[in-house]
């Protein structure tokens, strides 16, 4: 099998958590995931695809690197929230409806950003607090790929947005979900 694109940096924060640590988290956090009621599983997918969700499961390409993956699954965890807890879903309505390109990125934004302090809740329920910043960089790393890719309708180079020394991400409260099959959604 061929290893896609690793979205790993050696020599900065994001793209070089110590193994231990990153077998740490991922214990973690699969654990916290199963324990709010998703599935997670492993599924070769269609590239540029890296992950998906679909209000039940959280599926993981198993080629992308192992910190790739855990960052994945606490990204994927904070979107599946925003889709199956009835008192935020009204949120959703402007980041579905929204046609002007620069209003459409604001809202892409928040919604990106309000998945990120779900998934470092998530982080701090299972016990992990010294993965802030790795976890803030990766969410702002992200947040720039993402960004480049709406402004350019090209995947960059991942290397081109690795950033560090990002602001802390703040968690928030994951509200009360109800399970339920919703379009799937994926990662890039």
């Amino acid at each position: 099998m061929e290893e896609l694109l690793s979205h790993e940096v050696v020599g900065t924060r994001v793209g070089h958590m110590r193994t231990h640590d990153m077998i740490d988290l991922w214990v973690a956090v699969t654990s916290g995931i199963v324990k709010y009621g998703f599935a997670i599983e492993y599924r070769d997918l269609e590239a540029p695809r890296t992950g998906i969700f679909d209000g039940l499961r959280i599926v993981i390409d198993p080629d992308v690197g192992f910190e790739m993956q855990c960052f994945l699954l606490l990204h994927l965890f904070g979107h599946s929230v925003q889709w199956v807890a009835p008192s935020i879903e009204h949120k959703l309505g402007e980041l579905q409806n929204t046609e002007d390109r620069s209003r459409f990125m604001q809202v892409l934004h928040a919604y990106e950003f309000e998945a990120a302090t779900f998934g470092l809740q998530l982080l701090h329920e299972r016990g992990l607090t010294q993965q802030d910043q790795w976890y803030s960089d990766f969410v702002n790393t992200d947040w720039r790929y993402v960004e480049r890719y709406y402004q350019t309708d090209k995947l960059p180079p991942w290397q081109e947005c690795v950033v560090s020394g990002c602001p802390l991400i703040q968690p928030q409260p994951i509200p009360p979900l109800k399970q339920r099959q919703v379009a799937v959604r994926f990662a890039f």
